[in-house]
Parts: structure tokens; sequence; C-alpha cells
């Protein structure tokens, strides 16, 4: 690749990662206007669970940062890993004062605990995301001033501690002003902290480059919107503004998680890429010393200029060459171990064994030996060593002593210390970690897939994600996942899967392509967390809010919701509609006689009998009580309403069974249609309503058609 083509492809990246972050802004703060008017009221039980779930992915966040920092120094981690970690303790407070256990010994009641014990969350991670940008600019270009690490993770106790005793004792002032535009006022401080960070780390520079940053500022955008565009507008506790204002803050933290795995995934990547380079080049390096140890000179040209610190030593002890790198690596130089003023076991680390320093001191031993062990240099500096020391003979067979090769290999060490970091990081993450080929073909499973979806990792490597389809989906979804996952970009959604034994379950995934430094896809990353329980939850909250409990018709909410589309369809076309108002004759005396048992069963009955009666597209709805409401919907023809009414009168006169015992009633009906002086809902209810009088007054047991 050229380097005008590198360019391209750098300008191109950037590009598209600008454009991600204006569509995240733009979709988030399209969604508040259009969810504004939605109507989500959440609950205390709900809301903990979500602050426990915020809770762990702080906690396991701030752990992986912590592992990035100590692995590698980078000390904008160390910010962020103390960040979240005391984020975490203020989401996990957070979650506990919606216990009602605990409200005795607060000083404030739930409502201004929840939401103070919020803002302080946000404003600490706020704050610390700020510094982690404040520091990095007062100091770039300063190598010597590395932050304190014992400093920093005291100031993040002391102020998580601090917060927990002022929540515990200094009763809270009013939180929330319904009579101003903005209710939450005070949601604008950690707003103002991070913008302050976002428009740092985009000064940066560094998410043009690097993915960490990149769903760093990604993270950012979402919290700013968070507080902002959705939880300042929340006039009460679990309302629809402080749910989505959750979920959007468990979403800016999977944003930083998914930022780290993927660092910490391509520096795994390049150190396995480097390894295996040295690892060609020290077999090269080795057919080359062997073809060179036939002439002495040529030996020792190449042995004076090898990266490696190399010595022979006699069988008595002596030693007969070293190497001039050792000086380089130990401090030392070459003529400090031939005259024996420094030795080998002096330069061992107090941590290495006793074997290790046998070893040096053993010279006649005939076998070729391999050791890693550690070093203190002159400067006082720890360095790892790979050692292999082999016998050396004459063509005759005569022992002249053993050669050994130290080489430098602690980057190795780290890496391989990293490596072991993100493989432990990935092994224990709460979430499903998939990472497959280019084509598909699983490379890797963590415990938590195999504990969700049942397929152990010796199963599941080698094939296609496919195994976990459940057919729930239809084809589209699957190519408009593929399509996005093609072009570079990351996806995110939630889709029905199916376990090892069958049982369908739900999962929220954010998968991401892997490219090379041509754009290539070499491989995708999928981040998964099984929701199935939360899919379950909101479908009771949905049926609880929609639907009568007792006959299982959709309620006066659902019902008016139906109505009112379906006069806004009829204004539109010159189809009509009727509203049926239904009451039931004699159900007090089924009531009175039989109980209120019976009456319940009664109802449920008549509800059966009145869906049989219309037709598919048509709502029966319970108002309450034994009052129920019909919409007829698509009709040209007056005869299609009266043959559905002579239906009802027919049906709910027959006599109803009800535990073995019969009782009869009949049913009311008044009838209005749409008509251009009742296009509304509550002109036509009413029309209905003056019909069903009607019927009652003449009698019962029939049906009435309002006329004007």
């Amino acid at each position: 690749m050229s380097a005008n083509d590198g360019k391209i492809d750098s300008f191109v990246r950037h590009g598209n990662r600008i454009a991600h972050y204006l569509v995240t802004a733009f979709v988030l703060l399209a969604g508040q206007l259009l969810l504004r008017h939605v109507e989500w009221q959440g609950s205390s039980q709900l809301h903990t669970l979500m602050e426990l779930a915020a809770t762990l992915l702080a906690l396991f966040v701030g752990a992986m940062a912590l592992i990035r920092f100590f692995s590698q120094r980078d000390d904008q981690f160390l910010y962020i890993g103390a960040g979240f970690l005391g984020t975490a303790l203020l989401d996990g407070y957070h979650a506990v004062v919606t216990y009602s256990y605990f409200q005795p010994y607060m000083p404030s009641g739930m409502p201004y605990l929840v939401p103070w014990s919020w803002l302080a969350s946000r404003l600490f991670l706020a704050i610390l995301m700020f510094v982690s940008w404040l520091l990095w600019f007062k100091h770039r270009g300063d190598m010597t001033s590395a932050p304190k690490t014992k400093t920093v993770f005291t100031a993040t106790a002391l102020a998580t501690l601090c917060l927990f005793l002022f929540f515990l004792v200094v009763p809270l002032p009013r939180y929330s002003f319904e009579e101003v535009i903005v209710h939450r006022p005070f949601e604008l401080v950690p707003a103002m902290f991070l913008l302050l960070a976002l428009i740092g780390y985009l000064y940066k520079g560094d998410w043009r480059h690097d993915s960490f940053d990149h769903w760093l500022v990604l993270s950012l955008i979402v919290g700013l919107a968070t507080q902002t565009a959705f939880m300042p507008f929340s006039d009460q506790l679990y309302d629809t503004e402080f749910n989505l204002a959750h979920l959007l803050k468990k979403t800016s933290y999977l944003l930083v998680l998914i930022g780290l795995l993927i660092s910490l995934y391509q520096t795994y990547q390049q150190l396995r890429a480097e390894t295996e380079k040295r690892r060609r080049g020290e077999l090269l390096l080795l057919e080359r010393a062997e073809a060179l140890t036939k002439s002495e000179s040529w030996f020792r040209a190449v042995a004076d200029y090898t990266h490696d610190w190399e010595y022979w030593v006699a069988p008595d002890g002596k030693m007969l060459y070293v190497s001039p790198a050792c000086e380089r690596i130990t401090g030392y130089a070459a003529q400090a171990f031939m005259s024996g003023q420094v030795k080998i076991e002096q330069l061992l680390s107090p941590l290495e064994r006793m074997a290790v320093v046998h070893h040096l001191r053993e010279i006649n031993t005939l076998e070729t030996t391999e050791l890693d062990f550690r070093i203190v240099t002159q400067a006082g500096e720890e360095r790892w060593i790979g050692h292999v020391c082999q016998p050396i003979y004459d063509k005759s067979g005569q022992f002249l002593g053993r050669r050994a090769s130290n080489r430098d290999i602690t980057e190795r060490k780290l890496a391989e210390l990293q490596t072991l970091a993100l493989t432990t990081a990935l092994h224990f993450s709460p979430a499903m970690v998939v990472i497959t080929d280019a084509s598909g073909n699983i490379e890797y499973v963590n415990p938590k897939f195999a504990e969700v979806t049942g397929f152990p990792a010796a199963e599941a490597l080698g094939k296609n994600p496919r195994i976990l389809k459940s057919g729930q989906h239809p084809d589209d979804f699957y190519a408009q996942m593929w399509a996005t996952l093609t072009t570079g970009a990351t996806w995110t959604g939630e889709l029905i899967n199916k376990r090892r034994d069958g049982e369908l379950y739900w999962e929220s995934a954010s998968i991401s392509p892997i490219l090379d430094e041509e754009g290539v896809i070499k491989r995708y990353v999928a981040v998964k967390q099984e929701i199935t329980e939360k899919k379950k939850l909101e479908e009771t909250l949905y049926r609880q809010a929609n639907f009568d409990a007792l006959t299982g018709l959709p309620n006066r909410n659902l019902f008016h919701d139906r109505l009112e589309l379906a006069l806004k369809k009829a204004a539109r076309s010159t189809a009509q509609l009727a509203l049926m108002m239904l009451d039931l004759d004699y159900f007090k005396e089924i009531n009175d006689s039989f109980g209120h048992d019976a009456g319940d069963e009664l109802l449920k009955q008549a509800a059966e009998r009145m869906q049989s009666c219309i037709r598919d597209f048509d709502t029966v709805g319970r108002m309450g009580g034994d009052e129920f409401m019909i919409l007829l919907e698509g009709f040209s023809e007056m005869r299609i309403p009266q043959e559905i009414a002579q239906r009802l009168l027919d049906e709910l006169a027959k006599p109803f069974v009800i535990f073995g015992r019969e009782g009869r009633v009949s049913v009311s009906i008044g009838v209005a249609f749409s008509s251009p002086q009742a296009m509304d809902k509550d002109a036509l209810k009413k029309q209905a309503d003056i019909a069903l009088y009607q019927a009652k007054e003449h009698g019962r047991n029939r049906v009435v058609f309002f006329k004007s």
C-alpha cells in the first residue's frame, strides 16, 4: 500500500467515525422527541434490576481499565478505572435506596434519595472522565509526570465515602421543579463535565486511530444525551424519560467495555504477530550461526555483533568468551565478566530460585538447558532473561565447556502478562463473548457462552453461530445485519436464539468487525447479554397496562387507542366505522344470587361469545363491570353491523352454565356510526351511550342505532 493510499484510507476511516458520532447524536435526539409522549411507567423493582446490572457493568469496566493501566501504564486508564469503580459503588447505593427496608434509616425519602444518588453517580463519573483528559492535556509530552496510583485510589475512596455519609446524615432538598420546562436542572451539572470531556477527547484526536478512544467518544455522546435530552425532562420517578435514561447509562458503560475488549484484543493480536516474527527470526539466526561456526573468526565476528548476550565457559569455570551485548543487557562490560569481577549469579533477582543458581555453577552437565529468570542490572532495573545453555564438543568428542545465549525477553514477558490479563478478562466476563474468523467460523467462546447456550466450547469451536438460529426472525433481518457488518460497522440489536436443548431465549448483542490495516475484515467479536427475563417482564407489564385481567380483552386504555386510530383512518377514506356500547341485562341478579365468582365466570363466557360474533379485525373491549364496547371497521353496507348486533343478541340470550348451574342474561346494545359530527372519540361514545340508554328504556334485550 502506497503512502497516498494509506492517507486516503485514514481519511475515509476518520470520516466514517465522525459520521458514527453524528448519527449517534441524531438518533438519540430524535428518539427523545419521538418517545417523549410514550407512557412507560416503570417500578422500583425494575429500577433496582437495572441499577444492579449497571453496578456489575461499572465494576467490570473499572477492573478492565485498571488491568490495562497496570499492564501498559497508560495514565488515562487509571482515572477511567477509578471513576468506574467509584461509580459502581454509587450505582449500587442508587439501587439500594429503592428498598423499603432502608427507608427508616435515611434522613430523606425515596423521591429525594433516588434522584440525588443518581446525580452523585453521574457527576462522579463525569468529573473523572474530564480529569482523565485534563491531566493528559496538562502533562502531554512529559513522560516523567506519572500519577501516584495510591493517591488516585485514596481520593476516589474518600470521595465515595463522603457521598455515602452525606446521604446518610443530611436531609436532601427538593430536586425536581415541575413548573419549569427542565424539571431537573441539576442534571446539567454532570452534563457540563461530560461535554468538556467529549470536547477534550475530540481535541486529543486519538479517536482517529485508537479503537478505545473511538468507543469512549461514543460513550460520552450517549452519556451527554442522557444528561441533557432525557433525565432533565423526567417529572416523576420511573417515568419514560427516567427509564430511558437508565437504559442509556448502561449503554454508555457497554460502549466503554466494547472499546476495552477491542483494544485488548488488538494488542493481543499485535503481540502474537510480533512473537511469531521473533520466532522466525530466531530460527534464521540459529541456522546462520551454525554455518558460521566452521570458522573461529566468523564465529567471533557474529558473536561480537549478535543482539544476544553470549558467553563460553570452560570446564574449569573460567570464562573463555563474553559478547559485547552483555553491557547493553546488564550494564556491565564484557571484561568485568572475563576477569571474574562480576559473576552471573550475583545479578540474579532475589525472587529467583536456588535451582537457577545451581545450574549456573554446574559446568559439566551434558544436557541442554533452557531457563527464564530475572536479573538486576547495574542501574537497578529488573529484566527477564531467556537463557539457553548447551555443552560444546570438538570433532573428537572431547568436552570443551558450555556455551550460553542470554536474550532480553522483558517485552515478551510483559506481553504474556497482558495476554493472560485479556484471556482472564474474557474468561470471567459477565457477558457472552464470541470471536469468529472472517467466514463466521467460531474461534473462541468464553464460559458465559457455554452457560447460557448449553454448547460447550469444544462443541462450538469451528462451527458457525447459525447453530443458535431459532427461526424466529425473517431472512431480511439477517441480511440487514450482514449488510451492516460487511461495511465495517458495528451491528447492535436484540434477537431470539435457541439453546442447545431447543429452548428459546432473548439476547442483546453488539457485533463488531475487526479490520486489518488495509480495512479487510479478519474477525468478528460479539459481546452479548441474555435478556430473556427482561423481555418477559416487558411483556407482563404491557399486558397489565393494556388488557383486562379477567377476560383477556383490551382494557379501556387500549380500546380507546384503537378507537382513535380507527377514526383517523376513517377520516382519510370513505369507509365507515361503528361503535357498539353493550351492557349485560340482569347481571346484578346473577352476581347477587350465584356469588361474585360466578359473576366473573359469566363475564368470561360472555366475552368469548362476543368475540365469536365479530370479524377477525374487529375489537371487543371491557370497560369495567358488565360494560363492553365493540369497534367495527371497514364496512360499506349497513347490514354488517346489523347482523353482528343480532348475533350478539342471540348468543348472549342463550343460557350460561356456571359451575354446574344455569343462568340467563340478555344484552342491551347502543350503536353509533362515524360521521362528520362524530369523528372524535368522545362524541362517538356519547352517541353510543345515548343509544344504549334508549335500548334499556325500551325494555332491554335489544339494539338501538343512534339517530341525530
